[in-house]
C-alpha cells in the first residue's frame, strides 16, 4: 500500500503534480490548496508553482504533507526512516513549545481573526483523551426524593414541607418524611458531546500512526459520530452546565470541550488538519532562550527611549528595545539574537542565502550601546559578545562561527556581530532534555 505521506521543507518549490499523482482530481485538490493560500500558509510563485510558509503537518483529503524547517537538507519526498524520525522529533519540539511557550505567552488566543499558531486542536484533543483515560465519561447525579423511602432522610425538606404531629410535651413527631437517593443520570447530552469529541480525537490522531507516533494510547469509537444540534447549540448547553457545576475537574473538562467546539466552529479549514506554525522563527528563538538560559531580568534594565509631551511637559519611557537573549556570566555580557535564516559564504567569500536585514543589524548594535551606557554609569565593565544564532545540520561540532557583521558608522565603531551556526541535533537534544548549554565560549 502506497503511503499517503509527502515530505517537503519550508520555501521548497513544488507543483501540485509533485504531490498528487491523480491527474483526474487535481483541479479539485487545487481548490483545497487555495484554502491554504488564503491563510498565507501556502504561497504562489507562478501559476502552477507553490511553496509553504509553514513548518509542521498539513493533512487535506487523503494526503498528509510534512513540511520541515527551511535549513534542513533537501529531504526525500517519500516516507523514509530518516523522515519518520525527524517528524517524531518535530512533534516533540512542538508539544514542548506549545506547553512552555505558547501558554506562557498567551498565544492560544480565542480571537480567531488574529494570526495564530496551529497547535490548539492537537493539544486540546490530547487533553480530552488524557482526561477520559483518567476520569472516564462525564456523569451527572440527580437527587430522587420520595415519601417514606428507603434512602437517607432529608430532614430539611421534611421539616419545611410536612406538618408534624405533636406529643403531650409538644415535641414534633413526623409520621411521614422525605428520603432521597443519589441516582446516576446515565443519558445526558454533555456526555454525548464528550463521546463525539473523543471519536473525533481518535480519528485525528490516527492520521499520524503511519509515522510511528505514539501520541495517545486510545482508540475510541462512537456509533453516532454527529450528536444532534449545531455547534453553537452544543456550546450553549455546555455554558448552561458550567453554571450548575462546582467540581474543578468538571469545570476544566467543560471548558476544554467548549474550546474544541469553538476551534471547530471558527476553523476556516474544515477539510484540513493543521499542526505547526507559520512562524518557526518563534520556536527557534524559544529553543535558544531555553538552552542558553536567557536572563530576562536584563530586559527591564535596558535603557529605554523617552517620549516628551509638549503640552504637559511630561516625559515617559516606552520599552521598545527587546533583545532575544541576554546573559551575564562573570565579566562577559552576551547579547544573542536567534535568527531563522539560512545564509552562507560561498567559495569566493560572498554572502548567499537569506540573511538578517539592516534593521536587525542596527538593533543588535543599539542593544549593546544601551547596555554599555547603563553599566558604565554604574561603574561596571563587561566584555560584550554580540551574535546572530542560526540553525544548521551541516556541522558536526556544537557550533561554528562563519563570519561577522560590522557597520562602518561612528556610533557603532569597534563593534561586531558574530554569525554563528548552531548544530540543531545538539540544540534540540538539549531542549527536549531540559539541559542548559554552559560552555559559552563563542
Amino acid at each position: 500500500m502506497k503511503s499517503c505521506f509527502k515530505f517537503l521543507k519550508e520555501h521548497q518549490r513544488f507543483k501540485i503534480s509533485d504531490i498528487i499523482e491523480d491527474k483526474f482530481n487535481q483541479d479539485y485538490y487545487k481548490s483545497k490548496i487555495d484554502e491554504l493560500v488564503d491563510q498565507g500558509i501556502l504561497l504562489i510563485e507562478t501559476t502552477d508553482t507553490y511553496y509553504f510558509k509553514f513548518v509542521g503537518i498539513v493533512n487535506f483529503l487523503e494526503k498528509m504533507i510534512v513540511i520541515f524547517p527551511k535549513y534542513k537538507s533537501l529531504p526525500e519526498k517519500e516516507l523514509t526512516c530518516l523522515n519518520k524520525e525527524y517528524t517524531k522529533q518535530l512533534f516533540k519540539i512542538f508539544e514542548k513549545y506549545e506547553a512552555k511557550s505558547v501558554r506562557e505567552d498567551n498565544l492560544l488566543i480565542k480571537d480567531y481573526s488574529e494570526e495564530k499558531d496551529y497547535f490548539s486542536l492537537f493539544a486540546l484533543y490530547k487533553g480530552l483523551i488524557e482526561d477520559y483515560i483518567k476520569n472516564g465519561l462525564y456523569e451527572n447525579q440527580k437527587s430522587i426524593h420520595e415519601i417514606n423511602g428507603v434512602g437517607i432522610i432529608d430532614w430539611n425538606k421534611t421539616v419545611d414541607e410536612i406538618y408534624p404531629f405533636f406529643s403531650t410535651t409538644m415535641k414534633p413527631i413526623y409520621v411521614n418524611y422525605y428520603s432521597y437517593n443519589k441516582e446516576e443520570e446515565q443519558e445526558n447530552y454533555i456526555k454525548f458531546i464528550q463521546m463525539e469529541l473523543l471519536a473525533k480525537a481518535t480519528k485525528y490522531f490516527n492520521q499520524f500512526k503511519e509515522l510511528g507516533l505514539d501520541i495517545v494510547g486510545l482508540d475510541y469509537y462512537y456509533y453516532d459520530d454527529d450528536v444532534s444540534g449545531e455547534i453553537s447549540y452544543k456550546i450553549y448547553k455546555i455554558d448552561l452546565e458550567l453554571r450548575q457545576v462546582f467540581m474543578e475537574r468538571k469545570i476544566r473538562l467543560l471548558n476544554l470541550m467548549k474550546e474544541i467546539l469553538e476551534n471547530l466552529e471558527h476553523s476556516k479549514t474544515n477539510d484540513l488538519s493543521l499542526y505547526g506554525t507559520k512562524n518557526y522563527e518563534k520556536v527557534w528563538e524559544h529553543i535558544c532562550q531555553e538552552v542558553f538560559g536567557h536572563q530576562r531580568k536584563w530586559i527591564d534594565q535596558i535603557t529605554k527611549p523617552r517620549w516628551k509631551d509638549f503640552e504637559t511637559n511630561v516625559t515617559s519611557e516606552v520599552n521598545t528595545l527587546l533583545p532575544d537573549i541576554t546573559i551575564q556570566k562573570e565579566n562577559y555580557f552576551y547579547i544573542l539574537d536567534a535568527k531563522y535564516y539560512n545564509c552562507e559564504f560561498n567559495e569566493k567569500g560572498k554572502l548567499i542565502g537569506s540573511k538578517p536585514g539592516v534593521g536587525d543589524i542596527s538593533k543588535q548594535f543599539l542593544y549593546q550601546g544601551a547596555y554599555e551606557k547603563k553599566f558604565e554609569s554604574e561603574g561596571l565593565k563587561y566584555k560584550y559578545y554580540n551574535a546572530f544564532l542560526m540553525p544548521t545540520e551541516d556541522i558536526t561540532k556544537d557550533y561554528k562561527i562563519i563570519g561577522e557583521v560590522t557597520f562602518p558608522l561612528k556610533e557603532f565603531d569597534g563593534k561586531e556581530i558574530k554569525i554563528i551556526k548552531l548544530n540543531t541535533y545538539i540544540m534540540y537534544n538539549y531542549y527536549l532534555k531540559n539541559l542548559k548549554y554552559e560552555n559559552l565560549q563563542f
